[in-house]
């Protein structure tokens, strides 16, 4: 039966699955370093430690490899699609003009690889036109926190982190090159605090959740991460604040519901953001509805009935969601988030932070202390942008 299978469509339909890409080294019988590309390598064992690639079986270079008994599988980074191809090429000469050195145990090594496993030969099995080579592992180490090299159907492409929305998207891209600026402040803000961190920016008329940190709140078994909420009053002040055609935008999508005295309540509450630069959400009855129906759009694929479902809950969001004095003594508030707004060199806002689901006895001293985290990382996150590329925004 297996006969029956097209090699093409064998290839085409196995190119289907991603692959790490890795350079397997080692050294002839004169001592010369030798290297081949392979997009096959795997962890076999814990204990004892294996691992295995599975060269073609026309390849000289894992004969030369087998009969030294020893290598080292270098694990590319995303900056090494031409080192990938080097090795890849039929030729002799395959370590002129690299940056390589012998490690400890005489190993070639290509020094910006993110990660180096050395191997003893364990063993060599016959796999159809390729083989199976396992090694046992003798030394292993890793450069740090650096992406991989990914090969899918015939192209080379980076891993993107599950902390962040699906970069496909194409109106996220720029976004999420900013986020990428972001997540170490974040990181560290979530472990500071122990309350997750979030990044969203406005995208489209819509608050897209771009990235979270830290543990997700009430043991949450799903990410938000890329869910969208209507970018309309009262969410996302922080936002839309310090732009006026963004702030006029954010009342006409209100439509009909934007009364002249909830227009006038909206407005005092983005001056309120603007002078202390920070907006805060308290947890409510209609706030809970709100976070329930997104999730379950989201979980069950959002569908228009889903959106509209999203947008009432919005507009149903009363005073309470953002009190004028959260640190009214004779109120009892629980918090339910904090957001400061990211600034670019412009004095532009491109994102905003939120720590969410902070305990529920969090009081005044608590929410003094996330200000105060959470202020400093915005300014860091600020700083770090300066040099990056900025998504298209709002001008006034």
């Amino acid at each position: 039966m297996s006969e029956s299978i097209d090699p093409q469509q064998f290839r085409h339909v196995l190119g289907h699955f991603p692959t790490g890409v890795a350079v397997v080294t080692s050294c002839d019988e004169t001592g010369a370093p030798v290297g081949m590309t392979v997009g096959s390598f795997t962890s076999v064992s814990l204990s004892p430690p294996l691992v295995a690639f599975l060269p073609g079986k026309q390849s000289s270079t894992s004969t030369k490899v087998v009969r030294s008994g020893r290598f080292c599988v270098n694990l590319l980074g995303a900056h090494q699609e031409s080192v990938s191809r080097y090795f890849a090429a039929v030729g002799q000469r395959k370590f002129e003009d690299l940056d390589w050195t012998l490690s400890a145990s005489g190993f070639p090594r290509l020094n910006s690889a993110v990660a180096w496993i050395e191997c003893a030969v364990d063993a060599v099995h016959d796999a159809g036109d390729h083989y199976i080579i396992v090694g046992r592992v003798t030394f292993l180490e890793a450069a740090g926190a650096s992406l991989p090299l990914v090969f899918f159907q015939g192209g080379y492409g980076r891993f993107a982190p599950l902390s962040l929305a699906a970069a496909s998207e194409p109106d996220l891209v720029e976004h999420l090159r900013l986020v990428d600026v972001a997540r170490p402040f974040m990181e560290e803000l979530a472990k500071r605090t122990q309350v997750e961190c979030l990044a969203s920016s406005a995208v489209g008329g819509e608050i897209v959740l771009l990235a979270t940190a830290g543990t997700p709140a009430e043991g949450r078994p799903f990410s938000r991460v890329g869910q969208r909420l209507p970018l309309a009053p009262p969410l996302g002040a922080a936002l839309v604040a310090w732009s006026k055609s963004a702030t006029d935008e954010w009342f006409a999508r209100a439509g009909a519901s934007l009364s002249p005295a909830k227009r006038q309540h909206l407005e005092t509450l983005l001056d309120r953001v603007r002078e202390r630069g920070w907006s805060v959400g308290i947890w409510s009855e209609s706030l809970r509805n709100l976070e329930a129906t997104v999730d379950k759009t989201t979980l069950g694929g959002l569908t228009p009935h889903g959106s509209r479902a999203v947008r009432q809950m919005v507009e149903e969001l009363g005073s309470e969601h953002e009190p004028a004095d959260v640190y009214d003594s004779s109120r009892h508030y629980r918090l339910r988030n904090v957001t400061v707004p990211v600034f670019d060199g412009d004095q532009q806002v491109v994102m905003q932070l939120t720590l969410f689901g902070p305990p529920s006895d969090a009081g005044p001293a608590e929410l003094d202390l996330y200000l105060e985290l959470l202020t400093t990382a915005a300014k860091n996150v600020s700083g770090a942008l300066s040099g990056a590329s900025r998504p298209s925004r709002h001008r006034d």
